[in-house]
């Protein structure tokens, strides 16, 4: 009687261990990531298990998935096995400085890719870069293969870029650049020096507000700069380069997100 009670404990154990899963929700995907026993794509809000074999329709399609105990985790075609699948570890973006930047900061902040948020409001150092109507930061790219000056806006020490005036020639709004690239330039006594050429990315903020949900709603029991720390680290990588004050700034507004 024993021996019988100890096999079905044994199988009752194994069983259990065998079927148990572990749910994962998609933040974003990239390309098309299909669930191979159900025909289903994944997108935004998708919930999985870890036993799904998932089928890569293209070798550099990827997706970022999330759980609340395991963290978040980007899935290739070369590394999808969610049952050993660990996060990685984040850079950390709350400590970054908001003091006023200088000509390198400048320069490192305007470079590769870079997010606003809408509108970005960044302090620069007025001794090195004062602003008036006869000195000024510009921006210029290109649009129907023709470039654009566009003067930003500023309030004393405070530039400014707001995509919606940035976007208009005349005072009509345009859809978009031709590219992503942009150059920064400032405008002193002397002449135009350019600071730095980078790529301007505003995204899609409906749908990354969906995805930055998601994020939230699976980290809740978090601190707050750890909820800063892991958006800031997913629109890095998915994104570009966020400004921090831009970031807490719209956490706040949008998501009610407050210090401690």
């Amino acid at each position: 009687m024993k021996s019988v009670i100890q096999s079905l404990l044994i199988l009752f154990i194994f069983s259990n261990s065998a079927f148990s899963q572990t749910d994962f929700k998609v933040i974003k995907v990239n390309g098309s990531i299909v669930i191979k026993t159900k025909g289903i794509s994944l997108e935004t809000g998708t919930v999985f298990s870890d036993k799904e074999d998932l089928l890569f329709r293209s070798e550099d399609a990827t997706a970022a998935v999330i759980n609340s105990q395991k963290g978040r985790i980007i899935l290739t075609s070369k590394k999808h096995d969610l049952s050993t699948a660990s996060a990685n570890a984040l850079p950390s973006m709350y400590n970054i400085s908001s003091r006023s930047m200088t000509n390198k900061d400048l320069s490192n902040h305007f470079s590769g890719k870079c997010v606003v948020l809408d509108k970005l409001a960044i302090e620069v150092d007025k001794n090195n870069f004062p602003m008036d109507k006869d000195h000024f930061f510009f921006f210029r790219y290109t649009y129907n293969g023709e470039e654009i000056n566009k003067k930003l806006a500023f309030s004393y020490d405070t530039l400014i870029i707001d995509k919606k005036s940035l976007f208009t020639i005349d005072g009509n709004p345009i859809p978009s650049p031709d590219n992503t690239s942009i150059s920064l330039f400032y405008r002193k006594d002397t002449g135009s020096v350019l600071i730095s050429e980078f790529d301007l990315i505003f995204p899609d903020m409906k749908q990354l507000s969906k995805e930055i949900q998601i994020i939230l709603d699976e980290i809740k029991g978090k601190t707050y700069k750890e909820k800063v720390n892991e958006t800031g680290s997913y629109i890095n990588e998915y994104y570009g380069k966020v400004y921090i004050e831009n970031l807490v700034s719209w956490l706040k507004t949008d998501f009610g997100l407050k210090t401690e």
